[in-house]
């Protein structure tokens, strides 16, 4: 392709002509199948339907497009998270591999910054570039620096041995297990138990975790249920208090309904050591499973310091598929590196 003039623009996914879709999941399905190879092809339906319906929880999300003579060669997403995190612009850029080192994704990221300052950001972060790819190079060239490393992993169940998910249940708890809201004998210790996801590494992020309170439980879980995800959870409940002392969650996104994501796992200091975390994962597969026999994977993401989980999730029959890294990158600083460009 040749160099011609290139036009960013502001892209709504809700209003945009059936071609731009046509166009932005052609430059999103070469950039998947470059830089994440491990995973399968990304269908239309499923890439418009991540568009059009994102993961809840990270906040108002804007997009930009960057056209060459009308056709889409990159893409820009923005979330603008939220509480503890509102200071942070979480962005992601995309360019066909088949033009980068045109300037594309810096044109992107310069028509960006205006609107960043004006909603008062001041750290602009982005996730999961995939380490050996461009997207780290790039980021370091313009000013990020790499704050935190990520595995990820991926339970497949055509290549899975079953029997990794006979874990017994250590004796003094049970579990419990719910799709949706949590129960209400429950949601008190289940939200005091989610603050355990603090002790997990986070490297040098400028993300935080949240400070889960019913409230926020309940307010999450009304998110999950307007977007049409369905959540999954599995506690373990310790016996003579009753309280929850651990707990793993897995997403399953409306536009394909044979993959899920595991987010958060995690158990209370007092009961580490048991197993428990074995015992909850290895029950949410079986259950999953039982449901939904036709289910073909689980991700997730490990941070590369946290080697229990690491072990934990090969015990169950995952594997690590690829390594990423996160960046960020004060939007001051990036704002005069960018001016000099």
């Amino acid at each position: 392709m040749t160099l011609t003039r290139l036009d960013v623009e502001v892209f709504d996914p809700h209003t945009a002509p059936e071609a731009d879709l046509v166009g932005y999941h052609r430059v999103m399905e070469a950039w998947w199948h470059t830089d994440k190879p491990d995973l399968p092809p990304l269908t239309y339906d499923d890439c418009v339907g991540r568009l059009k319906t994102p993961f809840p929880g990270f906040g108002e999300q804007i997009h930009r497009v960057a056209r060459r003579q009308g056709e889409i060669v990159g893409f820009a997403t923005v979330d603008f998270l939220e509480q503890e995190s509102s200071h942070i612009a979480l962005t992601e850029i995309v360019v066909d591999p088949q033009v980068r080192r045109q300037g594309i994704g810096t044109a992107m990221l310069r028509a960006l910054l205006p609107e960043l300052r004006s909603r008062g950001r001041e750290v602009v972060e982005g996730w999961q570039l995939t380490v050996g790819g461009e997207g780290p190079k790039w980021a370091e060239s313009r000013g990020f620096r790499a704050v935190h490393t990520v595995l990820m992993q991926t339970l497949e169940f055509s290549e899975a041995e079953p029997a990794l998910w006979d874990v017994a249940v250590p004796s003094g708890y049970r579990t419990r297990r719910w799709i949706g809201a949590a129960p209400e004998e429950l949601v008190a210790s289940y939200a005091e138990a989610r603050q355990a996801i603090h002790d997990a590494p986070l490297g040098e992020l400028e993300y935080q975790e949240p400070e889960w309170t019913v409230a926020r439980v309940r307010e999450h879980e009304a998110e999950l249920r307007a977007a049409g995800t369905e959540q999954r959870v599995v506690v373990v409940v310790h016996e003579s208090t009753g309280m929850v002392a651990g707990l793993t969650e897995l997403g399953v996104h409306p536009n394909d309904l044979t993959w899920g994501y595991q987010r958060d796992t995690a158990v209370l200091p007092a009961h580490r050591g048991h197993g428990l975390g074995s015992c909850i994962k290895a029950e949410m597969i079986k259950w999953l499973l039982a449901d939904r026999p036709d289910f073909q994977r689980i991700q997730t993401t490990t941070g590369a310091t946290n080697t229990h989980m690491i072990r934990v999730n090969h015990q169950l029959g995952f594997a690590t598929a690829r390594t990423t890294v996160a960046v960020n990158c004060e939007l001051a600083e990036l704002e005069r590196v960018i001016a000099r460009l």
